[in-house]
This record gives structure tokens, C-alpha cells and sequence, in this order.
């Protein structure tokens, strides 16, 4: 069976709303796939999954064999998953980039209607999707986001000396990501912070993709603090009280950069290291995950 991966969007949280680039990478420490259904399967996994089968979101579509769905289900196939669900991961992403590969009558390779249909298929567990989360999962390969709508394949070389380390760190603050996205749609009527955004934020998060895409190692830290920095001072709701001591003294350090991963306000935080080991122990006592090991769950 073939695995499904869960999603990060490495750059480009809430911006990404403004039409600004982001970027969305598959992550396969965590993952989903088919299988048949045992007496250990989680009790109305198989109901949520039927229910979803017979959905408006599906039947209407029209580019789903729903029936053939239905039939599977009803014999026992269910979706198992490793991907924790409310972290920003795309839980429901791998779930519908699954029902699309086995279910579609016919396939298309056009990142635009594939993103289409991803969008009308996860809106039934978001009320409105823009599909990167299943597309990202459906084609595992990184996607460049541009004015939310545009998607094409992201490409860069591989990093030299240098390259920083991924992380992420869970705050075990459960979160919703409604409210803080219409927090932060309701500032663009402010003027003092739109200006701000404009004269900070958005400068430093190209500066971030470029760094990013041509492995410029030193530009990369540079841009990554200014976001980081911004993020605490100017995003307040997306950053946990308990939260911001750490974030600051990362910000003092030259080691570790925080930022916020995908809505913010709980759930992960993302980060990156110079030093592994420094940030195990400097973040001791949080779970650092680092989702693009083999063996990426370490206890600090």
C-alpha cells in the first residue's frame, strides 16, 4: 500500500492569505495509508470514514467512484494514520490525497485541477480548503505556493556546509486556527500594522524563500530572525504567553530560531538549529521532533 505523507508549511503562514509565496514541503516521519480493518481499529474511525463517503463534498464532485468508496468501506477498509490531528500537519490532506488516487476515474496531472478538486474535497472537513495540504500529500514533493492560488513543483540544490536543521517543538497547547486567522485578517484594517507588515515582514519573508532556494546560508539567518522577531512582537495570539520567554532567548542566542508553524497559538512551534544538540539542551524539557530524520522524536 502505497503511503500518503503528512504536510509542513516551512514558510508563508498567514501571509500566504495576502498572496504572498509560500512554501509547503511533504514531511514522511508521519504518514497514512489503506488498510483492512481489524478488531483494533479506533471505535467510529470506520463511521467518520462511511460518513465522509456519502458526503455532499464527494457525492457531488462527480470525478469519484463514491459507490466503489462505499463498498470498500463496508468490507472493512479504513484509513490508518500516524499523523496527529489539529498540528497543522494535514491529517485530513492525506486522507483525501488517498481517496483521490485510489477512487478518481480518471486521473489528472494539471496542478491546478488537482488542486480543484483537493480544495472541494477537504472543504468537508475545513468548511474552505485552498488543497495544498492533499496535494503536497498526493504528490510528496515540495510545492512553492504564489497568491494563494498558483502552485508549481519547488526545486533548489542541495545544501553545503551549513544546511539548518528542522525541528519542531510541541507546546501541548491545544489551539483552533479559525480564530487566529480572522484575528489576523481584521488587523489588515489597521493602517500602523499594515505597515509595519509591509515594511518588515514581507521584505524579510522573500529575502527567507530566496535564501531558502539558493542555499545562502548566512542570508537564510539573517532573514529568518527578522521573521521571528516580527512574529513576537506584532502576532501576539499566535504565540503562547508561557511561550514567549523561550522565544525570546532563542532570539538572543545565534543557535536556535523559533517561528510560528502553520495557524500558531499551540499545537507546534517550528524552529531551526545551527546545532542540534544545543537545542536539545537549551529547550530541555519539550519534545523536539525533527521531521525529516529517520528517527526524529527526541525527548529534551
Amino acid at each position: 500500500m502505497r503511503h500518503y505523507p503528512s504536510k509542513l508549511l516551512l514558510f508563508g503562514e498567514h501571509i500566504l492569505l495576502l498572496g504572498a509565496r509560500a512554501l509547503a514541503t511533504p514531511v514522511p516521519k508521519y504518514w497514512g495509508s489503506w488498510a483492512e480493518a481489524r478488531r483494533e481499529t479506533p471505535a467510529g474511525q470506520v463511521e467518520a470514514l462511511a460518513a465522509f463517503a456519502n458526503s455532499a463534498a464527494l457525492q457531488g464532485m462527480g470525478v469519484l467512484n463514491t459507490r466503489q468508496f462505499q463498498a470498500d468501506i463496508s468490507r472493512g477498509l479504513y484509513f490508518q494514520s500516524s499523523i496527529p490531528q489539529g498540528y497543522g500537519l494535514g491529517s485530513s490532506g492525506a486522507l483525501c490525497a488517498a481517496i483521490y488516487d485510489r477512487y478518481a476515474n480518471q486521473k489528472t496531472k494539471n496542478l491546478s485541477e488537482l488542486k480543484s478538486v483537493f480544495s472541494a474535497m477537504e472543504s468537508y472537513f475545513h468548511g474552505k480548503s485552498s488543497g495544498i495540504d492533499p496535494l503536497t500529500s498526493y504528490l510528496n514533493q515540495p510545492l512553492w505556493i504564489d497568491r494563494v492560488s498558483e502552485v508549481r513543483i519547488f526545486e533548489a540544490d542541495a545544501w553545503g556546509e551549513g544546511e539548518p536543521v528542522v525541528f519542531l517543538l510541541d507546546t501541548k497547547i491545544p489551539r483552533q486556527t479559525g480564530p487566529l486567522v480572522e484575528w489576523f485578517l481584521a488587523e489588515q484594517k489597521n493602517r500602523p500594522f499594515v505597515q509595519k507588515l509591509e515594511a518588515v515582514l514581507l521584505p524579510a519573508h522573500q529575502a527567507l524563500l530566496e535564501a531558502w532556494q539558493f542555499r545562502q546560508v548566512s542570508a537564510f539567518w539573517h532573514a529568518i530572525r527578522q521573521v521571528s522577531a516580527f512574529q513576537l512582537e506584532y502576532l501576539p495570539p499566535m504565540i503562547p504567553e508561557s511561550l514567549r520567554p523561550i522565544w525570546e532567548s532563542c532570539l538572543n542566542n545565534e543557535q536556535i530560531v523559533l517561528k510560528i508553524c502553520g495557524a500558531g497559538g499551540g499545537g507546534f512551534l517550528l524552529g531551526f538549529t545551527k546545532n542540534k544538540e544545543f537545542a536539545l539542551e537549551q529547550l530541555h524539557p519539550f519534545q523536539l521532533i525533527f521531521p525529516f530524520e529517520t528517527h526524529g522524536v527526541v525527548e529534551g
